[in-house]
């Protein structure tokens, strides 16, 4: 192909920052094709926007930051093509992120978007089947090109017009990392991150706290993200605690805090801090936030203690609540 009209063509390139999708990003980049990468960020996700921005600085390429938000919350509800092992729905967000790549795409005048699947790595989302029906529904049929697995697919449009060498590009396949970490040395890429323990929407524990907020409501989608710092309790049908487990997660969570929330904590500071949701509290909820703040410190086995409260919109003085004292049963019962 003449080199020259080649840079002229432009692709669209989902970053993730790992191996795949560095690997994918290099190869398209060496065929001479104007990249412009975009990299989702999410919430709950396993992906890398450090070593994604690093991919894109070190091939030169353009990099936009995309972040899933409320709309991603409706789609997490009520997927239209199920979960997975807990609450990923894994193929309903594929199409969310391919259909927004799409308009990117449209908008700049590219040709094709790719990204760094694989043929049967994954099991919800890459197995043949469920490649057809992503593209098929998120509108991107024939502009969406998968450089590591793309001689194990259906030419693509711009593969069919000799825009895209399918030549250069490759036929892996399967859960083995052997042919990327291969080609990988090839390129000499070497630093690249292990694999991800997964979104947290896969982790069964993450799952129910999700469920509980679609259970019982939320007020914004900052509190969806706060659901993976902390220990949380669901009090009653209207009002949770959570607790930070350590400073760091202390400050986080009241970080993610709602202006309506309160905050509570032991007047001497030693100990978690807890964030109590939930509109006009009753004394006896109060009573029960300080007392999982006693039970999560240091002094669980003394009696009564004082503990802090006020609230986020209104700081100020904070008022004095006597913790009420908590069994294990209790703890266990208004554990999410």
């Amino acid at each position: 192909m003449n080199s020259q009209l080649q840079t002229k063509h432009k692709a669209v390139g989902l970053l993730s920052g790992g191996l795949d999708s560095t690997l994918a990003a290099k190869i398209i980049h060496d065929l001479g094709f104007e990249i412009h990468g975009i990299y989702f960020s999410m919430p709950w996700g396993c992906c890398h926007k450090d070593k994604a921005q690093e991919v894109a600085d070190k091939l030169n390429i353009k990099f936009i930051v995309m972040h899933l938000d409320e709309q991603y919350l409706e789609i997490i509800k009520k997927p239209r093509f199920g979960y997975g092992t807990a609450l990923n729905p894994c193929k309903d967000c594929r199409i969310h992120m391919f259909s927004r790549a799409y308009e990117y795409m449209k908008s700049i005048n590219a040709d094709f978007i790719f990204t760094g699947d694989v043929l049967g790595q994954r099991p919800m989302s890459q197995l043949q089947n469920s490649l057809r029906l992503i593209e098929k529904e998120s509108v991107v049929e024939g502009h969406l090109v998968r450089p590591l697995s793309a001689k194990l697919l259906k030419p693509t449009i711009p593969e069919e017009k000799g825009i895209l060498d399918r030549t250069k590009l490759f036929g892996f396949s399967g859960r083995s990392r052997k042919a990327q970490i291969k080609l990988a040395e090839e390129f000499g890429i070497t630093d690249y991150p292990n694999p991800a323990g997964g979104c947290l929407l896969t982790d069964k524990n993450f799952s129910r706290r999700m469920k509980d907020i679609f259970k019982h409501g939320y007020r914004d989608f900052n509190e969806a993200v706060g659901l993976q710092w902390g220990r949380h309790f669901r009090i009653d049908e209207n009002f949770k605690a959570i607790l930070g487990r350590n400073a760091a997660e202390n400050e986080t969570i009241v970080h993610h805090a709602h202006q309506n929330d309160f905050i509570m904590a032991l007047e001497d500071k030693e100990g978690p801090t807890l964030i109590l949701k939930g509109d006009n509290p009753s004394e006896d909820v109060f009573q029960v936030a300080a007392g999982l703040v006693q039970r999560f410190s240091k002094y669980r086995d003394n009696s009564s203690m004082k503990v802090s409260c006020q609230c986020v919109r209104t700081p100020g003085k904070p008022r004095s609540i006597t913790a009420k004292i908590l069994d294990n049963s209790q703890i266990e019962e208004m554990k999410v």
